[in-house]
């Protein structure tokens, strides 16, 4: 795509969003979401592919569902309490609406299903796009809805992230397993809003920076597929381990800056006596911590094979190009070390 077309749809997106953010009234925000899905449109069909064009189908019937659903509430709400502000009281039938309306949005289970096909035929780059910045808008719309929602928030919560943590158990695709990845992140990002927003934003940032990481390192080293880990070492091998210590870091392990969002929220919940939430997250998360460590394990223990007269790709690619090196060494600094910031992460969100 050309320049002077790809700049002003990358701008018209971000201003989508940013129209929902600092609106506080229900048609401005419909408004908002549908010129960022119109713009995102053509970013989608970027590579001229018919699975391109499939996925971009799909999302565009989603995306319109959900707006469609999300003005319907809209309308209900101004019915009934003769105000489109969204700090009126509002409604379970409204808030009802509007939740389902913002789980399809952002692929929450059990509205998930468009999201693995939608990005498997998708480039990294665009999939870096959909998997984070349009997740902000939806996210912000779930903070407006009323704390009676609580157990729907946690109900959807537990849901997601086991779904995300099953459905990713036989998948053999990257894309697929980011997408399954993503769901289940939600859902710690849902599970912890009723209680404390600002955590539920760490979370959200945290996840972000995580999974940038990760599309931009998968970009560079070109793995489509958990085979082509195989050979990824012998490409790039301080780029793979790092990477592989960045799949672990999403997974949530310590000392990595994935365990720092997990670690406060189950914290959080068990302060508030949701001991059988707290369960059901950490399920979920074993069944995500499985797939990650299958991935490391293809990237450690697994070698393709090779005849010794290969010639190495590592030494005419791409790799040392030093637009590629700052942006990613900073994202990989953060994703991996950003455990020992803790004194600078916690006062920006409480």
């Amino acid at each position: 795509m050309s320049p002077f077309l790809f700049l002003p749809l990358l701008t018209t997106v971000i201003l989508g969003t940013t129209m929902v953010l600092i609106s506080s009234n229900w048609f401005v925000i419909w408004l908002g979401l549908e010129i960022n899905t119109l713009a995102f449109l053509p970013l989608l069909m970027n590579n001229h592919h018919p699975r391109a064009t499939e996925a971009t189908t799909k999302y565009f019937l989603i995306q319109a569902l959900a707006s469609a659903l999300l003005l319907f509430a809209g309308l209900t709400q101004a019915y009934c309490v003769n105000s489109w502000s969204v700090h009126a009281p509002m409604t379970t039938l409204s808030a009802t609406i509007i939740l389902f309306a913002v789980s399809l949005k952002m692929a929450v289970a059990p509205c998930h299903g468009w999201l693995p096909d939608v990005l498997q035929a998708l480039p990294y780059w665009t999939g870096l796009i959909l998997s984070t910045w349009q997740k902000i808008a939806p996210f912000y719309i779930m903070t407006t809805l009323p704390p009676q929602m609580a157990w729907t928030f946690l109900t959807l919560g537990i849901l997601s992230a086991v779904v995300g943590g099953w459905g990713g158990l036989n998948q053999t695709q990257v894309r697929k397993l980011l997408a399954f990845s993503s769901m289940a992140h939600l859902g710690w990002i849902m599970v912890v809003l009723p209680f404390s927003p600002q955590l539920s934003t760490l979370n959200l940032v945290l996840y972000f920076i995580i999974t940038s990481t990760l599309f931009l390192t998968l970009n560079i080293l070109n793995t489509p597929s958990l085979a082509d880990f195989t050979n990824a070492m012998n490409m790039a091998p301080w780029l793979t381990t790092l990477t592989l210590l960045t799949i672990l870091s999403l997974g949530g392990l310590p000392p990595l800056t994935g365990f720092l969002g997990k670690w406060l929220i189950l914290q959080e919940l068990a302060s508030n006596t949701a001991i059988l939430v707290t369960a059901g997250m950490m399920l979920g998360s074993l069944l995500s911590l499985f797939f990650y460590l299958r991935v490391t394990y293809i990237i450690t223990l697994t070698i393709s094979p090779q005849h010794s007269t290969t010639i190495l790709s590592w030494r005419a690619s791409r790799l040392n190009l030093p637009q590629n090196n700052l942006s990613v060494s900073a994202l990989l600094t953060l994703s991996v070390l950003g455990l020992s910031f803790i004194p600078t992460w916690i006062p920006l969100f409480f």
